[in-house]
């Protein structure tokens, strides 16, 4: 008997964050779910954490592995049920009603299934709610994605398309999206909810995760769609700290008399063409 459900939770040396995990995970009113757990081989008492709820666990294994998505692929390999949705440790679920609201509405042909999440840094202690529009253009994933802690996908379709590339660090399930919803045309469906709450501690805001994140997306457009990479670059060319200055500027009448100002300025120490 397979479970309508499998979450999958990927930990590394985050202790406190897994406990949080298993603590949403088990507080919730809907109970057709297997619950697998992939840790790293973690060095804190991340293991000790997981044996104590091991009667709630229907698999686990600490050892390991080559970074974030060869965890999450493992993951896969174990899970049976119809649906995945991954839950890293640090993240937890809205509320304990959510999983009963979202299987509630399960359609036959739902191949994605997704909603919102809130986005939280307890470090500036900071949220909003990033809300995934119901229709889905291209373009949205020039800069967004749909945040995997709020999507449930179909399991089989890691297995008709492809499981997460172990090459990136990254920007894999940016990959699995694009390709599984313009290649693939799978069926997707929102749902007004907010599904989970996202820890944004970490990499995530460091330029250098940015730098590496626009790489593997330009690498993922060249090899799928290769007419949209001058697009991207362009877009977010647009979507620059720079521009996005120029734009203040533009938009602003005392920013535009401060700026005219400044070069009118400038241009008494330029020097002049004789005539």
């Amino acid at each position: 008997m397979t479970n309508l459900l499998s979450i999958i939770t990927i930990n590394y040396n985050n202790a406190n964050g897994l406990l949080k995990t298993i603590d949403s995970v088990l507080s919730q009113t809907f109970n057709d779910f297997e619950f697998i757990i992939i840790d790293g081989g973690s060095k804190d008492e991340s293991q000790l954490i997981i044996e104590q709820h091991n009667s709630h666990i229907n698999y686990w294994v600490s050892e390991p592995d080559l970074g974030v998505y060869n965890a999450m692929n493992k993951g896969l390999k174990v899970a049976k049920g119809d649906f995945v949705l991954f839950l890293n440790s640090g993240d937890f679920l809205h509320d304990k009603n959510v999983l009963i609201d979202v299987f509630s509405t399960v359609k036959p042909k739902d191949d994605l299934i997704y909603g919102d999440v809130l986005l939280r840094n307890s470090k500036l202690n900071s949220e909003r709610v990033q809300v995934h529009p119901e229709v889905l253009p291209f373009s949205y994933f020039y800069k967004q994605t749909i945040c995997q802690q709020a999507c449930f996908i179909k399991r089989t379709l890691f297995e008709t398309i492809f499981y997460f590339n172990e090459d990136y660090k990254i920007s894999s399930d940016w990959e699995f999206f694009i390709y599984a919803i313009y290649i693939q045309k799978v069926n997707y469906r929102k749902i007004d909810l907010i599904i989970s709450v996202y820890d944004m501690e970490g990499i995530s805001s460091t330029s250098e995760f940015r730098a590496l994140a626009l790489k593997e997306r330009e690498l993922t457009l060249s090899n799928y769609f290769s007419l949209f990479k001058d697009d991207y670059k362009t877009f977010t060319s647009y979507s620059s700290q720079r521009y996005a200055q120029l734009k203040q500027i533009e938009n602003s009448v005392f920013l535009r008399k401060i700026v005219s100002v400044i070069f009118g300025f400038m241009l008494l120490f330029l020097p002049h063409k004789k005539t």
